[in-house]
């Protein structure tokens, strides 16, 4: 019992133990007290019978921690055997303290003829004790129980945030390589009409990009006004793809910059966006992003009003599971994302509980 717990846990045992005698004894006292009193050696014999109670009962909690990490046949086995070992040595003690304080040849000389009687005296003490130490026992793993509970709940929530922490990075470094790949083609496509600075530009705002966006933890949160930026990032590296066919709009409350997003969140569904709105139609497309507060729910959309054409693009598909399995994971079911077709167009709205980052003051 070295550990912090089990220290304390003893010596709770210990002061449940004391309370208990005490109270146990008092049965016993109160009628002598009443009739006719009770003389020195009385006293002293129901003090010793206490102490022994206190030790005894004591040593069922040892058997029974140190048999905590058993299966439950063992644990039983060593509730049970600690019991009655703990019951029998009481008994025999109790009953040869007896003898020697109240019996014949006690020093207050003889007392009445059935203390001696060793075998009813050990029988008396065995009923008599039995029913404290069977509750003591009791107490004690129902106590221990409850403990194993409590740990084996703190173990499974470290699993389960475990497993979620480890979830949420695969989904985000999925959703990297993703717009990376994307990235990249812009890049060849500058290069290959002969856009060279527009080309360095570009790989400029990309390594900026990158280091903003991996510095931070999978499941973290950033402000709504940050993921914006990080969407404008993203929009100025397409832009110099697609020139005058992409027009871009972000209409965000002010007062909703602060509020609190999954990181990263937003740049697949804009992504989806540019790659199936713009990228699919000849014409000028406008990419729509928004946000707004319904009481204590936040609502982002992104929105395009193009016609795509053709095929989907290799890899079509990934960014809106992964963004609805990121919900999922953090909120449960109040996270959630909702996709509809426009006319023309397409609309991806996302819905989760509004929460705002806490603004340290300085002192």
């Amino acid at each position: 019992m070295k550990d912090r717990q089990g220290v304390r846990l003893a010596w709770q045992a210990m002061l449940w133990c004391i309370v208990l005698w005490v109270i146990n004894h008092s049965f016993y006292l109160a009628p002598l007290l009443k009739q006719r009193g009770i003389d020195r050696w009385t006293a002293l014999y129901f003090v010793g019978c206490a102490a022994l109670g206190v030790v005894f009962c004591f040593s069922i909690f040892v058997g029974q921690w140190k048999a905590r990490n058993l299966p439950r046949g063992g644990r039983i086995a060593a509730a049970v055997g600690s019991t009655f070992a703990s019951l029998t040595g009481h008994t025999i003690a109790d009953s040869w303290l007896f003898m020697i304080m109240m019996g014949p040849d006690a020093p207050g000389g003889a007392k009445p003829g059935f203390v001696q009687e060793w075998d009813l005296v050990l029988l008396t003490n065995f009923t008599s004790l039995a029913a404290v130490h069977v509750i003591f026992a009791c107490a004690v793993a129902l106590t221990l129980a409850r403990i194993q509970a409590d740990e084996r709940e703190r173990t499974l929530a470290a699993a389960r945030a475990a497993a979620q922490e480890a979830q949420l990075a695969a989904l985000r470094f999925q959703v990297n390589p993703h717009f990376l790949f994307n990235a990249l083609n812009a890049v060849t496509s500058l290069v290959g009409a002969g856009r060279n600075p527009e080309a360095v530009a570009v790989v400029s705002r990309l390594s900026s990009f990158f280091r903003a966006s991996l510095g931070v933890p999978p499941g973290a949160s950033a402000r709504l006004q940050d993921e914006l930026d990080v969407v404008g990032s993203y929009l100025e590296i397409e832009a110099a793809r697609f020139g005058e066919r992409l027009a871009v709009e972000i209409d965000a409350p002010e007062e909703l910059y602060s509020a609190l997003i999954p990181h990263f969140l937003l740049q697949p569904l804009v992504e989806n966006a540019v790659k199936h709105g713009v990228a699919g139609s000849k014409r000028r497309v406008a990419v729509r992003v928004a946000a707004r507060a319904e009481g204590e729910v936040l609502i982002l959309t992104v929105a395009d009003d193009g016609a795509a054409t053709g095929p989907a693009p290799v890899g079509a598909g990934i960014g809106l599971p992964n963004v609805a399995a990121r919900l999922e994971a953090l909120f449960g079911q109040k996270g959630r994302l909702v996709t509809r077709p426009l006319n023309p167009g397409f609309e991806a709205e996302v819905r989760m509980p509004l929460a705002f980052a806490t603004v340290s003051k300085a002192a």
